[in-house]
């Protein structure tokens, strides 16, 4: 009986000390204490990762301006957390960011998760220029793609209006100041990415609760229907650039959404086989010929 009981105690013994040894390891890798945070005079300042997302940053206003390898460009906040002034974090889409420094920059590092875009793990590094934004009014308008399908917007109401040969909708524009940039509420959440001379835009889809992409408006919208004045149809092209599919109208470079896949006919199509909505010569599709003349008071 005593063997048994010595036996049991070094036993527990090793298994204290084996736990608080593995305890003391895990603290130290992990807890926010070990942390190497960037401090906030260090952050203000144009930063890039390595996929040509970029992050203008200003402490002194605690905003951020955030630009996409494809251009879509929104804005957000810096919070200050309560226990330290001089520590800075990203808001984005609802999660916040903590700025780690290592390399020469830093590394975004997300509190919580989720499977939708984030920034967890991106690295940034500072780089010359700036983010040009593109007034949400620039929207303003009607604009129409390869396919006739047509958009009018009134940023002023925020709202807009969908027309095709198919049928006619109407919808809200939402800005939200999550780093994602405004976005129309169709087939899920459509996200402008507006041309730099505001005479054209795309729409990058992502599915909401209730509505998923189908797609449908997808493609080049130009403003007023003026592809002829706007591009140069007959030097379109799609070409591949690090590692991403690109849409030339002759003028201007497009990114292509995830999915897409160029086919032997020279376009573009999904994997459900819809066709990126540009590349071709059209005549201007007129909707009062089929919903009426004051189709674009639908709102």
């Amino acid at each position: 009986m005593k063997k048994i009981i010595k036996a049991t105690s070094i036993f527990i013994c090793l298994f204290i000390l084996f736990g608080l040894a593995g305890c003391g390891n895990k603290d130290a890798d992990n807890s926010p204490e070990s942390a190497n945070y960037m401090a906030a005079d260090e952050l203000s300042g144009v930063w890039a990762d390595n996929d040509k997302n970029v992050l203008q940053l200003d402490t002194a206003e605690n905003t951020y301006i955030y630009r996409t390898w494809y251009g879509r460009i929104g804005s957000g906040s810096l919070v200050t957390p309560e226990n330290d002034e001089n520590v800075r974090q990203l808001d984005f889409d609802d999660f916040y960011y903590d700025f780690i420094s290592e390399d020469g920059g830093f590394t975004l590092r997300q509190n919580g998760e989720n499977d939708e875009e984030n920034l967890n793990g991106a690295h940034f590094s500072r780089t010359d220029g700036e983010i040009v934004q593109i007034p949400l009014k620039t929207l303003d308008g009607m604009w129409q793609n390869a396919a006739g399908e047509t958009l009018v917007i009134d940023t002023g109401r925020m709202a807009y209006i969908a027309c095709s040969k198919e049928g006619i909708s109407n919808g809200t524009v939402v800005e939200k100041t999550d780093g994602k940039g405004p976005y129309l509420f169709l087939n899920g959440y459509a996200y402008p990415r507006i041309s730099a001379d505001g005479h054209s835009f795309e729409l990058f889809f992502t599915p909401s609760e209730t509505q998923s992409p189908d797609g449908s408006y997808s493609g080049v919208f130009y403003k007023d229907a003026k592809a002829e004045e706007y591009a140069d149809i007959d030097k379109k092209n799609f070409v591949s650039q690090d590692g991403h599919m690109w849409y030339f109208d002759g003028v201007q470079y497009y990114a292509l959404p995830e999915g897409y896949t160029v086919k032997d006919d020279g376009f573009a199509y999904d994997a459900g086989g819809n066709r990126f909505a540009a590349g071709w010569k059209s005549q201007p599709y007129d909707p009062a010929g089929v919903w009426g003349e004051n189709w674009d008071e639908n709102w």
